[in-house]
């Protein structure tokens, strides 16, 4: 990529909602809040802020698990009836995901709503006159607060489907450590493995550039450090703060970059099998870089043992050969998912031997059309993309 994007400004630290009011003020007086029913419970505190700016404060709360275009364009209408100056995403990935695909069809009337997924790079989007845009994670690993991309889901089709543009960047992004504190400890550890597959994916893609890759190390050795810290005490508001700074730097990274063969991986379990983005993530990351270590790359691409060797140092993996380090590095995901109670199989994730033998063909089908591939070092398709989602079956 030749240019680097990102919020206009990213509030972080403890008490930052204390900040809020003097970034929004004056801006407007109405605000739409998109959530989903799980967070809408814990939004008072943001709701509140947000009336002492001097805002009415609308709620939409029916962002789904895994973000539809038919719950995007729900949100988009509530947006379009209340006409407010600011949209505000408060959630995971999902909520995030779906509250920028409604402030899209809000800002941009010639768009209809069954045509979201057609949006593109290349499309001429008019976004930002009628409505800023804030985004509020509550989990730290998806990276959507900062990024300019949105995955849905369309269920007609069993896929999940990837866009991307540039002016889906939020204008704010505002980090609250303390809306994090009460993620199960399943959920830290999917999300928290989320952040590394950006990262390495990040620091690997086709796309990596100068700016990016500093960012995806950086996001790696936070998560390697923290994320075990947070999963043993999720009321460790260090630990807490450091994660979601890192789910943040990662998607500032792999957002200037690119996610790769892991996330077309991932995003074909959870389009098949209903996993969880970050547990799919979680799962595919080990294999994925086993791929890549070992597999020629395509001309023109990064090494991707050379780069995956320069990760495993930053993480603090000593080893003699560049080899022998990636192997370590490999190693100490898997020992990171073990010590976080996440499955290094399918076949542990609940995949049945007949679902596997089902659904093999599908697999290879979506993985290959994924728009992540086209970022992988490597080529990875037909007979070697099917014992790819074998051996992760098997656990190999």
């Amino acid at each position: 990529m030749s240019y680097f994007l990102s919020p206009k400004k990213i509030l972080f630290g403890k008490n930052m909602l204390r900040r809020l009011g003097a970034e929004i003020e004056g801006r407007g007086t109405k605000a739409a809040l998109i959530t989903d029913k799980n967070m809408v419970k814990l939004s008072n505190e943001l709701v509140e802020a947000v009336k002492a700016a001097g805002y009415e404060v609308k709620i939409w709360d029916g962002a789904e698990p895994e973000p539809s275009t038919a719950g995007a364009i729900e949100a988009g209408k509530l947006l379009k009836e209340f006409k407010p100056q600011l949209v505000i995403g408060f959630g995971g990935g999902s909520v995030l995901d779906t509250a920028k695909a409604a402030w899209v069809l809000y800002e941009n009337d010639e768009i209809a709503p069954e045509e979201i997924i057609t949006v593109n790079v290349k499309t001429k989007l008019a976004a930002q006159k009628k409505a800023r845009f804030m985004t509020v994670p509550t989990t730290s690993g998806t990276g959507s607060d900062v990024t300019w991309a949105i995955v849905l889901a369309d269920k007609a089709e069993h896929r999940k489907v990837g866009f991307a543009n540039t002016e889906i960047v939020p204008d704010i992004t505002l980090l609250v450590p303390e809306f994090t504190a009460g993620m199960p400890k399943a959920l830290t550890a999917s999300t928290g493995l989320d952040v590394l597959g950006h990262a390495l994916d990040g620091y690997t893609a086709r796309q990596q550039t100068d700016f990016s890759d500093g960012l995806c190390l950086q996001a790696m050795k936070l998560a390697f450090e923290w994320l075990p810290k947070a999963y043993a005490d999720g009321q460790d508001m260090t630990a807490r703060e450091k994660m979601q700074n890192a789910a943040t730097i990662a998607g500032l990274g792999f957002g200037n970059s690119n996610t790769s063969l892991c996330h077309a991986l991932a995003h074909t379990l959870g389009a098949t099998f209903s996993i969880p983005h970050g547990r799919s993530v979680g799962l595919a990351l080990p294999y994925s870089l086993e791929y890549i270590s070992t597999n020629p790359p395509i001309e023109g691409a990064p090494d991707p043992v050379e780069r995956l060797a320069t990760s495993a140092r930053f993480a603090g993996i000593k080893a003699g050969s560049d080899k022998e380090a990636v192997k370590q590095l490999i190693q100490k995901l898997r020992d990171l998912s073990k010590q976080t109670g996440e499955p290094s199989s399918l076949k542990e994730a609940g995949v049945t031997e007949q679902q596997m033998n089902d659904n093999i063909d599908t697999l290879v089908a979506l993985a290959s059309k994924d728009i992540n591939m086209y970022s992988s070092p490597c080529e990875c398709k037909d007979d070697k993309l099917r014992q790819l989602f074998l051996d992760m079956w098997q656990g190999k």
